[in-house]
């Protein structure tokens, strides 16, 4: 909120109001302006007020249309109006980075993904981002002044109050900036933000968020980590680590002393990661020799995973093992938040029905038992398009807080 504005001025009040209008529009699909007065209790002459700057001084609201009357005049029907106003989502992954460039309505209008060298030179991948965004830019052939900003996820532990990545184990970096370059370099609004919480805010503005407020997102890939969303707001701790259940260490007979990338011994990742399942594998496969795992040319989570529903009894254990560690955190996390659900993505979740019905069984058994409810484990409805979509949502949602 802007300082110029203290809470309770006129200023401030109006700004209030004006975000709660918009969002309950963009929520709402199309909706009228008397729908909106009954909704939020303001005052019809307010409402207008509000919706007519959305519409000719804000551009973010349009109307569509006059609905049925029920006597007197009719009502006019309004929505948000996202289709020319533009955002570029950037998934910085440990071996490519994934963009898209769509519109605040979230349909896709460029999208690209280029391959990294995985050799931890931060400034190399920031070139390979930079040319990316502008392929995207330069291929849709968007009017660059709608470009409303740029939202990055990227894997790492981030400093919210600095916006700098203290420190990433996925890609061995330190006190890096993202933030600034591009920034500088074109000129809009960038938001960076950690991959695990990225992708559930995307789930929030693009998934299950148009039913449910409260829930964890775990996301199982090449390392693991949680965003929490409480009461529609992204939870993000004292300085914006929160959700960092990977790099917790296991208590179980399954620990066998391993070291986290991170420096510490036995975190979860280092078990239920896609990097750890497949160290564990390398590691395991000269104490099975029938396993079909010692016959292929590269031993990759993916190929684990397709082994693992074949029946084969070393890819079976690695991910029930990883299955049984992920049950028993995200119950722990659960019986913290208690949260309305349980939301699984990442290209691990992948392997198959057989891996997460057996989170979901064990997490069931690991909960607190509520007799009037029962906390739901679902897949994410954006799959692989998570963490880029939920890089748009960080912008997205700046614009619903009317900051940009």
């Amino acid at each position: 909120m802007p300082e110029d504005q203290p809470k309770g001025s006129a200023e401030y009040i109006n700004r209030l109001n004006k975000i709660q209008v918009l969002n309950l529009i963009r929520e709402s699909g199309e909706i009228s302006r008397a729908e909106i007065v009954k909704k939020t209790g303001l005052s019809a002459p307010t409402v207008t007020r509000i919706v007519d700057n959305l519409i000719n001084a804000e551009k973010l609201v349009e109307q569509v249309g006059v609905g049925i009357s029920s006597g007197g005049r009719p009502p006019m029907i309004v929505r948000f109006n996202g289709e020319d106003s533009y955002v570029v989502g950037v998934d910085w992954g440990r071996t490519h980075i994934f963009g898209i460039l769509s519109n605040l309505n979230g349909d896709v209008l460029e999208e690209l993904d280029v391959q990294t060298e995985s050799n931890d030179n931060f400034d190399e991948d920031l070139q390979s981002a930079i040319r990316l965004i502008e392929k995207l830019i330069k291929g849709s052939g968007i009017d660059t002044r709608k470009l409303h900003g740029i939202g990055v996820a990227a894997a790492g532990f981030i400093n919210k109050k600095s916006d700098i990545i203290e420190y990433s184990p996925n890609f061995k970096w330190k006190n890096v900036d993202i933030r600034k370059p591009l920034a500088e370099r074109f000129r809009v609004p960038v938001i960076v933000d950690n991959v695990s919480r990225v992708m559930a805010h995307g789930e929030l503005l693009y998934g299950i968020g148009d039913h449910c407020k409260d829930f964890i997102f775990i996301n199982v890939g090449y390392g693991i980590g949680a965003g929490i969303i409480v009461e529609g707001k992204s939870f993000t701790g004292y300085d914006g680590m929160a959700g960092e259940i990977g790099h917790n260490r296991i208590v179980s007979p399954a620990a066998g002393g391993l070291r986290c990338a991170c420096g510490k011994m036995d975190c979860l990742e280092c078990y239920s990661s896609g990097r750890g399942i497949a160290e564990l594998a390398r590691e395991k496969i000269k104490y099975y020799k029938d396993s079909a795992l010692g016959r292929v040319s590269e031993i990759t989570t993916e190929v684990i995973a397709e082994y693992a529903r074949r029946g084969d009894e070393l890819a079976l254990q690695l991910f029930n093992q990883a299955a049984d560690l992920l049950g028993i955190s995200i119950a722990s996390m659960a019986n913290v938040f208690n949260p309305q659900a349980i939301v699984l993505g990442g290209k691990v979740i992948k392997a198959g029905n057989f891996f997460i019905e057996r989170i979901n069984r064990v997490f069931q058994r690991e909960i607190i038992q509520q007799p009037s409810r029962k906390i739901k484990v679902i897949q994410s409805r954006l799959g692989d398009e998570a963490a880029v979509k939920g890089a748009v949502s960080l912008i997205l949602r700046e614009v619903l807080e009317l900051n940009v």
